[in-house]
Order: C-alpha cells, then structure tokens, then sequence
C-alpha cells in the first residue's frame, strides 16, 4: 500500500514540475542506470520528505501503516514520519500491545523512558474491549501526561485507578468518557477534572457514579469544573449523582450535546439546564425522538442566546417548531440549523417545503404578533443521508429554500443602512443558505 502511495505522489510531483532539457553531446555517453546507482543516491531533502509524509497523511485513511514502513528506510525518513505516526495512533487489537510495549519499556518511570511518548498528542482507546487492563491504562496516561491534548477513555479497562495519572495531563483540552463501565466517585472525578486547567470539552460517563453522601454539606468548599469547559455532553438519563459536579457553571460554558440513553429523560437533567441556560449558544439533541417530559419544547425560554441548534429529522415531527410550545420574550438569536439523518423514520421526515413554510410564517407574523424561533434563521445544513433532493421537485424545494435565506439577509442589511454591492451579494450567498453535508456515520466521541 505505502508504495502505490509513494508512486502516485512520484507522478503527481512529475507531471507538476517542468521538463529539464538535457545537454547534448557528441562526445558524451549516457550513465548506465542499474540498482547498484540507487545504493549511492544523495538522500532526499528534510522539506520534501515531509511533504511526501504529508501527502500520505491526508491522500489514505489506512496511513499508519505506511508511516510505519517509512521510518525503517533510514534515519531521514524516521526523523520525517516518527511525529506524525504516534502524533494520533490507532489502537486496535494486536497493535495494542506493541504499542504498550514502546511507550512502557519498564513498569517503574524513572527506570527507563520511551523517546516516543512525548509524541503522542491524541489517545484513542475507544475500540479496545478486552485488550489491556486498568493498570496498564493509568501507566500510559502517566508516560504520555505532559504532551497529551485528547484522551478517550476505554470501555473495561479504565477506573478509578486512572484518575492520578489523568489529573496530572496539563494540557488536555477533550476527554470522553462516556464508554467507561466503571462506576467512578463523584468526588474523586470532580477533583480530578478541576486540575484540568486547559480543559475544552467533556463528556461525561453513562454509567451510574459511586454517590458521596457528604458531598452536598460541603458545597462551599467543593472543588469546581474548570474555568476554561466551552462544551459538555451527557446522556439524557444522567444519573442524579452527577449534580454536585454543575454546583459552580464554568464561566466559559456555551455548549452543549445531549445524547439519547436507555430510559427516559430524567430530571436531573432539567435542573442542569437551568443552571446553564443562558449561557448556551450551540445545543446538539442527539435523540432518536423526543422524550417524555423533555423541557426544550420551550426553547426561546430555555436557551435565550441559543444560536446554532442540531437535530435530527426525527424532532421535526410533532410540532418541534410550533408557536403552541413559545413563550413570551425575544426573538431568539438562532441562526444555524443542522438537521442529521438520525436513526427514526427518514422516508417521512419533512423536506425543505416544510421549512421554507415555517420560516415564511415566523417572518411574516411578526407584523402582527412576536417572532418566531426561525425569525433570524440564514444557514441551514441538511445530512445528505434524507435525500431532500432525491426528486425534480425536491430540487426546486431545496433551491427555492436556499434562495429565501439569502433573500431575508440581504432586505435585513438593506434596512439596516448596508449598501448592496457586488461583494456584498457575493458574501451573502457564501454566509447564508442551504447546504448538503456527509455525514460520517456514528457520532464521533470528540468534538
């Protein structure tokens, strides 16, 4: 595989150089060229050594294994594919182990180090089941602890015994642990997530947690999330024992994803809301279906700064955009729409006429009584996975959408004193519309 890369790229770089015209000679012969010539060949320069080994990274998904045969042709190519090799390695099945063997040559740390594990930036451990063990887990969090920005936790091999070794990583900014079986102390975690200074986002385990009855009498003198959390995601039955974790709300806190999770919405989950509402700017609802008692029916009241707002199809049923579920107050700034494929019913999800009517009507209502949650709506992302351009029809829903949305931004800016000009249109129709997206599958366990 590595070498029909490398030919590729070997052709892609002589077809986009110029010709060199050889000199001409009577007198002179040409070099025999044979295998013995390529013994003695001048090594490539560090520069396009690496932009072969960035070439690799971003042409194949499978790299790994090419950066891998690359860094045993010599010491260049080592020095140029050994960072991006461990940089996010994936671990899976017998490569595990081997790759537990180099970062750990030896139990004790101060014995003997790996020279690889500074280089690990991302830790994956997400599709490992049976392989490794808890304490092998907590000893590669200890090697790679001062380089490491992203961690996801395993499955059965991650506990409580992980936690020290997970408190010193300085410089995590993700951590998901939301695979996790263990039932880890609410304190314990609630300490070792506050020592995470440059903490970005966080996803909380599934499982039920370990209660600490005393936990609620010392509130005061709890330990807090970190300052710097912008996004948080949980299940919608979160246990009750999580809440001293939200008895101080990061500061910087303005998103949020609530995942689907056997039974139904808990309460819980509403007093966290209501802790946290009026910071929130992105909300992901990764349900199948809304749930029974699910309180974000009242968006405008909920989410006031909400501007960017994921769903899946599946939420469009039963009235999600209705007026009977609005409460009285300002419009809310929403603006982003992504609407996912989703696991419900696709084939009767509502097509892009059913938007452009609600949109029409929150924008024509406002004549008459107050806006409605689509009033300031200008970009919409549609999962290709619905086939909302399946048909002629469809097409001409799915344009005549598009065309709304850039015709309300640009009337808004007009009445706001903002002269129309060519680069003006032209930013308009890049801001603002309708847009298909890919989706990747599952959804992914980092942000």
């Amino acid at each position: 595989m590595s070498a029909s890369i490398l030919s590729t790229f070997a052709e892609d770089l002589q077809t986009s150089l110029p010709s060199i015209p050889l000199a001409s000679s009577s007198s002179a012969s040409p070099t025999p060229v044979g295998p013995s010539s390529f013994l003695f060949a001048p090594p490539l320069p560090m520069e396009l050594c690496l932009s072969i080994v960035v070439y690799i990274v971003r042409g194949h998904p499978r790299y790994q294994s090419s950066l891998f045969a690359l860094c045993l042709v010599s010491h260049i190519w080592y020095d140029a594919a050994i960072t991006d090799l461990y940089y996010a390695p994936v671990l899976a099945g017998r490569n595990y182990q081997l790759f537990v063997r180099t970062l750990c040559p030896s139990i004790n740390l101060h014995i003997r180090r790996s020279p690889v594990a500074p280089l690990v930036k991302i830790l994956d451990l997400s599709k490992l089941v049976h392989e490794g063990s808890k304490s092998v887990t907590g000893r590669l969090l200890g090697r790679v602890k001062e380089t490491l920005e992203a961690f996801i936790a395993p499955q059965t091999s991650f506990s409580v015994n992980a936690l020290p070794a997970l408190s010193k990583c300085t410089l995590l900014r993700q951590l998901d642990l939301s695979l996790i079986s263990a039932s880890l102390p609410v304190l314990d975690l609630l300490r070792t997530l506050s020592s995470l200074n440059s903490l970005d986002f966080l996803a909380l385990p599934r499982c039920s947690p370990i209660p600490s009855p005393h936990m609620l009498q010392f509130q005061c003198n709890l330990p807090s999330l970190p300052h710097s959390l912008r996004h948080i995601r949980f299940a919608c039955n979160l246990h009750p024992a999580y809440m001293p974790l939200f008895h101080q709300v990061p500061p910087q806190l303005t998103g949020l994803t609530i995942t689907d999770g056997p039974g139904w919405y808990s309460n819980p989950v509403d007093k966290i809301i209501q802790k946290i509402d009026f910071q929130i700017t992105a909300l992901m609802l990764q349900f199948r279906l809304p749930k029974p008692g699910f309180i974000l029916h009242d968006k405008r009241r909920i989410f006031p700064a909400l501007r960017c707002l994921e769903v899946s199809a599946d939420h469009l049923f039963g009235g999600f955009f209705s007026h009977t579920h609005h409460a009285p107050g300002p419009p809310l700034p929403l603006t982003d729409l992504t609407i996912n494929g989703g696991a419900g019913a696709i084939d009767k999800a509502p097509t892009c006429e059913f938007l452009f009517n609600e949109i029409m009507r929150d924008n024509l209502e406002t004549q008459t009584s107050e806006p409605g949650i689509l009033f300031r709506l200008r970009r919409v992302r549609i999962s290709s996975v619905l086939n909302w351009r399946s048909t002629k029809a469809a097409r001409a829903d799915f344009n005549e959408l598009d065309g709304l949305l850039v015709a309300l931004e640009r009337e808004e800016m007009e009445r706001s004193g903002v002269q129309i000009t060519p680069e003006v249109e032209s930013d308009i129709e890049r801001r603002c519309g309708v847009r298909e997206f890919q989706e990747s599958g599952p959804e992914g366990h980092l942000r």
